[in-house]
Parts: C-alpha cells; sequence; structure tokens
C-alpha cells in the first residue's frame, strides 16, 4: 500500500476516531479513509450507471412517441381505407347516373335532351 498524509479538520478526526476506536465500523482510521474511499468510487460508479441508464431510458422514451406517432397515421390511413369501399359504392359514375336520368324522364324530356345534353348534376 502506498503512504500518504492529509490534513483534515477536529471534526473529521473525532469522526476517524469514533468509526475506528473499540467497536467502532473499522479496525483502523486508516482502513476507515480507505472504505470511504472504496465507497466514493462505488458511488462514482452508481452514478455512471444511472446515467447511461437514464440516457438509453430517453432515447426509449422518444422511440415509443415515435412508433405511436406512426401509430397514429396509420390508423388515420387504415379508416380512410375503410371509408373507401363505401365511398366507391355511393359514387355513380357519369354514364350511371346519365342513365338514371333518362329512364324516369317521361318522353319529351328525352327528345329536349337529345339537342340540349342530359343534365346529369353531382346533387342527386
Amino acid at each position: 500500500m502506498n503512504r500518504i498524509t492529509i490534513s483534515v479538520t477536529n471534526d473529521q478526526s473525532e469522526f476517524l476516531e469514533e468509526v475506528a476506536g473499540d467497536g467502532g465500523e473499522h479496525e483502523s482510521k486508516s482502513a476507515a479513509v480507505r472504505s470511504f474511499i472504496d465507497g466514493a468510487e462505488t458511488k462514482h460508479e452508481l452514478q455512471e450507471e444511472i446515467d447511461r441508464l437514464r440516457d438509453r431510458l430517453e432515447s426509449r422514451e422518444e422511440r415509443i412517441d415515435e412508433l405511436e406517432s406512426q401509430l397514429r397515421k396509420r390508423e388515420q390511413i387504415e379508416e380512410k381505407i375503410e371509408d373507401l369501399p363505401d365511398k366507391l359504392r355511393d359514387a355513380d359514375t357519369y354514364t350511371e347516373r346519365r342513365q338514371r336520368k333518362l329512364d324516369r324522364a317521361t318522353l319529351a324530356q328525352r327528345l329536349r335532351w337529345k339537342l340540349t345534353g342530359v343534365p346529369v348534376e353531382d346533387d342527386e
């Protein structure tokens, strides 16, 4: 082990004597200081792990937000697709609307339309 010399306050020295004295947690002041340093290293490692996990969590939350946005867009598209057959079924072609109007018309209307054209409107 390497030897170092440190200066501590009176309160810190008393604390070291308490934890290293009779019935204390450590066998000596040096053992207490080593334990504190080990604890600080562990705390630093844990903080690094917490920061790494926090970064992962943030990136996953961003991914979740992105996927939820894509899902909402997909649901909107699916709704449009589900409505499309009804719209196609309901939308008569020009020819179908023209023929239906001709079928309902009187002979006089048909003759007039022969010259002027059948007035097919979308508001039927």
